[in-house]
């Protein structure tokens, strides 16, 4: 977990960074795995009033790690396992088992205190999904941001599709989902 996420605790704000620069923070099985039991260890941390989620280095997420979905993709490995062998399905979840990267986006969402991402650089695909886990987004103005599952025939099953209808209108989230429409953050001057 240290190799993915790091976190300090600071004056009751716990600031739970991203630490994969080298990849741009790009999600796979390892920071699926430190985000859920960061998260889920951040539930019980006595003293925490705050949650600051943010990524080293360019970017906040750029999604899934193409390499790793490359291997699951040509089935060099099973579909129901991790590379470490552990099952994608979370126990003790829904009734019907949410995987584990729902499990990674929705823990911020069941935090007894506030969770604000900082987002910058890129949040691609799952890292779009994992910003919009957060209470609060605050959006530096070089940001990108884009669902990008469509691009592979997929949609954003890490709860992305959940989150998004408690934040825009449908006809908005369905535009995002099917077109892989690019957000940019508006110029100080516009």
């Amino acid at each position: 977990m240290e190799d993915r996420i790091r976190v300090t605790i600071e004056n009751g704000v716990a600031d739970v960074q991203l630490i994969r620069s080298d990849k741009m923070n790009a999600l796979d099985d390892a920071m699926f795995a430190a985000l859920v039991q960061t998260g889920e260890r951040l539930k019980t941390e006595k003293g925490v009033r705050a949650i600051v989620l943010s990524g080293e280095g360019r970017a906040f997420c750029a999604g899934l790690d193409m390499g790793n979905f490359g291997k699951m993709a040509s089935g060099e490995r099973s579909g129901g396992q991790s590379s470490t062998g552990e099952s994608l399905v979370t126990a003790n979840r829904t009734p019907g088992g949410s995987n584990r990267a729902q499990h990674a986006v929705m823990v911020w969402r069941e935090q007894a205190v506030p969770v604000i991402a900082a987002i910058h650089g890129v949040a691609f695909g799952g890292g779009f999904q994992l910003a919009l886990g957060a209470d609060i987004r605050f959006v530096t103005a070089d940001t990108r941001m884009s669902v990008m599952e469509i691009k592979w025939g997929l949609v954003p099953d890490m709860a992305g599709l959940v989150l998004m209808k408690r934040l825009v209108r449908d006809d908005v989230a369905r535009e995002l989902t099917y077109t892989c429409l690019l957000y940019t953050s508006p110029s100080p001057r516009d």
